[in-house]
């Protein structure tokens, strides 16, 4: 019985919220609304949805624009074109929200999970990336991102100035259907090459330093010398500036002067030790070996 009085106290609130917010709000594209004309069932209307451009279809009128009214509004204007059309002297329209209509919000580019979500009202920026698994840190050009709301208004987003930056200014607030891009960056790239497992293109990042550029590219080789690494970088006036950097100082000695940051466009080159290869020198020899056994059992067999 308690439970049952719970349960009653709970839908009477609720109604009540939906009465006042029904007072207040103003229909958005998608909300599902009834119609009831009072006396008058075959007028009514037990579910419709506003349509994305905002119209409903209401029985005998045909089409009227709902998205924007209350629906108080909404009932005066439906009341009001039963009485201009001669069908009703004194219409008693009732509108009722059945089900409001949920936000979308679609994220798109190089973020972790792209598509359309659905979202609360009052979420901003943040949590629409959040939605979307949040930016791919190795590929978004996060300073030149944008959004783009349904009336088709595009407000630049600088997510590296939101993100790493804590600038909330770039924290909007999101409408239905707004769609934010995050695009790819294509400069921020790096290139590691010479003795080290894994040479290749890497994607630069801000506070990178040629340690953690060597850790991608997995430099613990036996041939690396560690002392003889490079960093190339070019020069504004279109050259060369050739850094040498001493790994094995700064990895025995502490020494972080050796690990300098790395730009955009650098090139890191780890050189190859002096020391003979024995391992090349032992198949080298191995292979020659073999090549001599097979041209002395030739000649025994040499008619």
């Amino acid at each position: 019985m308690r439970g049952l009085i719970i349960a009653l106290s709970l839908t009477l609130w609720a109604s009540a919220l939906a009465q006042r917010m029904e007072g207040a709000y103003r229909l958005h594209p998608e909300d599902v609304i009834r119609i009831q004309v009072v006396g008058e069932p075959e007028l009514s209307a037990p579910q419709i949805t506003v349509s994305r451009d905002g119209k409903i279809s209401v029985p005998i009128i045909g089409e009227v624009h709902a998205a924007g009214l209350t629906t108080t509004e909404l009932e005066q204007i439906i009341s009001r074109r039963y009485r201009e059309l001669d069908i009703l002297r004194e219409p008693r329209v009732s509108v009722t929200i059945l089900q409001f209509h949920r936000p979308r919000v679609s994220i798109l580019g190089f973020v972790q999970r792209p598509g359309t979500f659905e979202f609360k009202e009052g979420d901003r920026v943040l949590d629409a990336l959040s939605l979307g698994g949040g930016v791919n840190p190795e590929r978004a050009k996060l300073e030149a991102a944008w959004m783009q709301r349904a009336d088709g208004t595009k407000i630049d987003l600088n997510l590296y100035r939101l993100l790493y930056e804590g600038d909330l200014s770039q924290n909007f607030l999101l409408q239905d259907g707004d769609t934010i891009y995050v695009p790819e960056e294509t400069q921020n790239r790096y290139f590691v090459g010479g003795q080290v497992k894994r040479p290749g293109q890497y994607t630069w990042r801000p506070g990178l330093t040629v340690l953690d550029a060597l850790s991608q590219a997995a430099w613990e080789t036996e041939r690396a010398r560690l002392s003889q690494t490079f960093v190339v970088r070019q020069k504004p006036d279109g050259g060369e500036e050739r850094i040498r950097v001493d790994i094995a100082r700064l990895l025995n000695k502490g020494d972080m002067k050796q690990n300098i940051e790395i730009q955009p466009g650098d090139v890191i080159y780890v050189s190859e030790t002096n020391t003979p290869n024995f391992d090349q020198i032992y198949r080298a020899l191995s292979v020659l070996w073999i090549l001599r056994q097979l041209d002395y059992g030739r000649s025994l067999w040499r008619p």
